[in-house]
């Protein structure tokens, strides 16, 4: 599904005429299975998620190959990349991203509208996704007037309303307590084994990595172990 080549990147720091190139990622080659649950774990500043953003396509590398379904998205340029984004990927994050002046229904309904897809059609996948998370009874809430978890919940329907078949997650538990994060790591499991969906998890916790049938581990922008399957 996912197949990474020696993959490069840094960023520029200091004043304009004085800037100098601070690696970030250093030749990392790498893939993932289709229908895999792949934990990449590393602390703060390993890299991890300079890397989960070239993946999705926000950011550019500077050397190396991606392809993702055969596709070599690594070579896209903006507007190609934010289609094919669209299209592919859906997002759950730490900090749920959602937007405070949309409630549940409309939050999570937003990428179809982004997409075109009609009213109709619109409502009814709405509708079976916010049963299948638990959150049919708030759908005319907005973010504040939910807890935490309920929030994390809205996020992954959200990320689901497109069909995606690969979801990046970005420390998608860092924000929730124990037996909350708990319920959202089951839920990410049930939705690979009855969807399919490939999940690449971003998190510095090795609690939440082991809930994935494989772990990369990150050192300052390096692989230094991982690509053994486990069951889950």
């Amino acid at each position: 599904m996912i197949q990474v080549q020696e993959l490069s990147h840094s960023f520029k720091i200091g004043k304009k005429g004085k800037e100098r190139q601070v690696p970030v990622l250093k030749g990392l080659s790498f893939s993932i299975q289709e229908g895999e649950i792949v934990s990449i774990v590393g602390r703060s500043g390993s890299g991890k998620s300079t890397l989960l953003h070239i993946l999705a396509g926000f950011l550019k590398p500077d050397t190396g190959i991606i392809e993702i379904d055969n596709v070599r998205t690594s070579v896209f340029n903006e507007t190609e990349s934010a289609k094919y984004r669209l299209a592919h990927f859906g997002f759950i994050f730490q900090n749920f991203q959602l937007m405070p002046g949309l409630t549940v229904f409309e939050n999570i309904e937003l990428p179809l509208k982004l997409s075109g897809v009609m009213e109709k059609e619109r409502r009814q996948k709405v509708q079976e996704l916010l049963q299948l998370v638990g959150l049919t009874e708030v759908q005319d809430h907005y973010p504040n007037e939910l807890s935490g978890g309920q929030q994390q919940r809205v996020s992954i329907a959200r990320a689901l309303i497109t069909d995606p078949p690969i979801i990046f997650a970005d420390e998608p538990t860092g924000s929730l307590d124990s037996e909350t994060e708990q319920d959202i790591l089951l839920l990410i499991q049930s939705l690979n084994r009855s969807r399919g969906i490939t999940f690449v998890i971003i998190t510095h916790d090795d609690t939440v990595a082991e809930t994935a049938h494989r772990i990369y581990r990150m050192h300052d922008g390096e692989l230094i172990e991982g690509g053994a399957s486990h069951a889950i």
